[in-house]
C-alpha cells in the first residue's frame, strides 16, 4: 500500500472517529441498531448486513457507545478506499488510482453518509467495489481471450449477494454486469463460470425471499408504496429534490468534474473503451432510474450513491489526463477544493449540531424545535439523564407501576427513546399502532412482555415530533394524562421539549397487536 494512501487512510479515519464519539445517533442509526438486537434473515426494511456489522462492531452488543456503532462504518471507509484505489490502478494507472480514493473521501455519500454513519450503505459499497473489482478484471481476462478461473466467478457471485444483503441496490451489478455482456461481450454467455456465478449470488440472498416468504412479502409490499407511482403523474419538486440532493450528497465539486469527464470523453479518449463503456454500465443505470422515478414519487438522492461512486473513476482518469501534475502528491486545484469543502462542512456541521445555541427550527410551543435537522442527533442523553431519576422517583412514591412501560406509535422517535432512555435503565418500549409506521417493532415487540388490556404505559413526546394525542394514542387507550414537560437545551438556550404523559386503559386494538394475535 502506497504511504500515501495510508495516510489518506488514517487522517480521514481519525476525523470520522471524533465525529462518530461526538455526535449521538441519528434517526436511521438508532433503528438499524434494532437489526442488531435481534438478528434475523431480513427486517421490515432492509436486508440484515447493517445489523451483523453493528453486532460485529459493539463485540456482540457488549460496547453500546455510539462509538462503536458506527466503527463498522468506518472502517468499510477504510476499505472502501483501498479497493478505489486498487480498481482505479486497474482502470488506467496508479495516479488515476490515487485521485480516486481523493474522490472517495470527497464524496459526501462515501466519506459521510456511509463512512461516518451506519446505514445499510456503509457495508453495501465494500461489497459493491469488491464485485465491480472482479467483475472488471474478468472483463479484461476475456477481452485478452485468456481463461477466467471459477473461483474468480464465484467471488464475483458471492460478492454481489453480500451486496445485496446490504440493499437490494445491489441487484444493478448484475444489471451492468449483463448489459456489458449483452452489447460487448457475447461471448461470456457461454461460460458456464457465469451462471455458477448467478447461483452463488442467488444462494447467498436466499434468507431474504425466505424471510419474505414468511411474512407475506412485507418487504416488497412496502417498497413498492414507496417507489410507485401517485395519483398524479408528474411531480417536478420531487425531480428537483432528488437532482440537487444528489449533487449535494456526492460533492457539488466532485459532480462538477463527473459532469465535464462524461462531456469530455468522446474527445479526449482518455480511457480505453473497454474501461469507460465498464464505468458507464455500472454507473449510470442506477442513477437514470432514481432520478427517473422522482418524477413520480419522492426518492432520497443516496438511493444512486453507488453509481456516482462508479463514475467517479472516471472523473479521476480525466483528472489525471488533464492535469500537470509534477509528483503523485500534488492534487489539482479542484481536488484541493473538494477536499478543503468536505473536511470544513464536516468539522463545522458536528460543530452546529454539538453546540449551536438554541434551534435552527420552529420556536413556539407545541412543536418547539420542529424543522431543526440537528436535533435528530442531540438532546437524547441529556433527557434521559433527567428522565430516568424522574420515573425512578415516580415508581417510589407508588403514582407509576415498577414495571410501567413506554409505547411509541412510530419507529421514529421510538427508536431513539430505546437506545437513549429505556434500554439503558431496563424500561420495556413496545409499539402500537399501524405495522407501516412502526416497522421493526412489529417484530421486537413479540420477544418483549407484551402490553395487556387495561394496563396504563408512558408515552413520550418531542415537541419537534410532535403528535396529535387524539389520532395517535387515544384510538388504543381509554384517556391521556400530562406528568411533566422536560425542557431540552443547547448552549443554555431551549431547543426542545419532552412531554411526558400517561396513557390508560390499553384496549389492544391496533394494527400491529391484532396482527400479531391472527399469527
Amino acid at each position: 500500500m502506497p504511504k500515501r494512501l495510508l495516510y489518506l487512510i488514517l487522517f480521514s479515519g481519525v476525523l470520522r472517529m471524533i465525529v462518530a464519539a461526538m455526535l449521538e445517533l441519528s434517526n436511521d442509526e438508532v433503528y438499524y441498531y434494532l437489526y442488531a438486537l435481534d438478528l434475523q434473515w431480513n427486517y421490515f426494511d432492509h436486508p440484515p448486513g447493517v445489523g451483523i456489522l453493528i453486532r460485529i462492531f459493539t463485540g456482540n452488543l457488549l460496547f453500546t457507545h455510539e462509538f462503536f456503532v458506527r466503527l463498522g462504518a468506518i472502517v468499510c471507509a477504510a476499505i472502501g478506499t483501498i479497493l478505489s484505489y486498487q480498481l482505479g490502478k486497474l482502470i488506467r494507472n496508479k495516479r488515476t488510482g490515487w485521485l480516486a480514493a481523493i474522490l472517495y473521501n470527497t464524496s459526501i455519500y462515501t466519506s459521510v453518509i456511509a463512512g461516518t454513519f451506519i446505514i445499510p450503505d456503509s457495508p453495501q459499497v465494500v461489497f459493491w467495489l469488491g464485485s465491480l473489482y472482479i467483475m472488471y478484471k474478468i472483463i479484461l481476462q476475456t477481452g485478452r481471450q485468456e481463461p477466467v478461473e471459477i473461483s474468480q466467478w464465484l467471488l464475483f457471485g458471492l460478492l454481489t449477494g453480500l451486496c445485496v444483503l446490504c440493499k437490494v441496490h445491489g441487484v444493478f451489478i448484475w444489471f451492468g454486469f449483463g448489459l456489458y455482456i449483452l452489447f460487448y461481450q457475447r461471448s461470456l454467455l457461454t461460460s458456464i463460470g457465469l451462471y455458477l456465478a448467478a447461483i452463488v449470488t442467488l444462494l447467498t440472498i436466499s434468507p431474504i425471499f425466505w424471510w419474505n416468504i414468511q411474512n407475506d412479502f412485507i418487504t416488497y409490499k412496502f417498497h413498492s408504496g414507496r417507489v410507485g407511482v401517485q395519483d398524479s403523474p408528474i411531480h417536478l419538486d420531487y425531480f428537483l429534490q432528488t437532482l440537487g440532493g444528489q449533487l449535494l450528497y456526492n460533492n457539488p465539486i466532485n459532480a462538477v468534474v463527473i459532469i465535464i469527464s462524461l462531456w469530455k470523453l468522446r474527445a479526449m479518449r482518455y480511457l480505453e473503451p473497454i474501461a469507460s463503456r465498464f464505468i458507464l454500465l455500472n454507473g449510470l443505470p442506477i442513477i437514470l432510474v432514481v432520478t427517473g422515478m422522482s418524477l413520480f414519487n419522492s426518492m432520497l438522492p443516496h438511493w444512486s450513491g453507488p453509481g456516482f461512486m462508479v463514475l467517479i473513476f472516471m472523473a479521476a482518469a480525466y483528472l489525471d489526463e488533464k492535469s500537470l501534475l509534477t509528483s503523485a502528491y500534488k492534487l489539482p486545484a479542484l481536488m484541493r477544493a473538494s477536499a478543503y469543502l468536505i473536511t470544513i462542512a464536516f468539522i463545522a456541521a458536528a460543530l452546529l449540531i454539538k453546540f449551536y445555541p438554541g434551534t435552527l427550527g420552529y420556536r413556539d410551543t407545541p412543536r418547539y424545535g420542529e424543522g431543526d435537522f440537528t436535533l435528530d442527533m442531540y438532546g437524547w442523553n441529556q433527557f434521559a439523564g433527567e428522565f430516568n431519576p424522574w420515573l425512578e422517583g415516580q415508581k417510589k412514591i407508588g403514582s407509576l407501576k415498577p414495571d410501567v412501560k413506554i409505547v411509541s406509535h412510530k419507529w421514529f422517535p421510538a427508536a431513539h427513546l430505546d437506545y437513549y432512555v429505556a434500554l439503558p435503565a431496563h424500561i420495556t418500549l413496545v409499539g402500537v399502532g399501524d405495522i407501516t409506521d412502526l416497522h421493526q417493532y412489529f417484530w421486537l415487540d413479540r420477544d418483549r412482555p407484551a402490553l395487556q388490556i387495561g394496563e396504563h404505559a408512558l408515552c413520550i413526546v418531542p415537541s419537534n415530533y410532535s403528535v396529535n394525542l387524539e389520532e395517535a394514542f387515544l384510538p388504543y387507550f381509554t384517556s391521556a394524562e400530562p406528568l411533566k414537560a422536560f425542557e431540552n437545551t443547547r448552549g443554555g438556550e431551549l431547543v426542545r421539549y419532552f412531554s411526558v404523559y400517561k396513557l390508560k386503559g390499553y384496549k389492544g386494538n391496533d394494527e400491529l397487536h391484532e396482527q400479531d394475535k391472527q399469527d
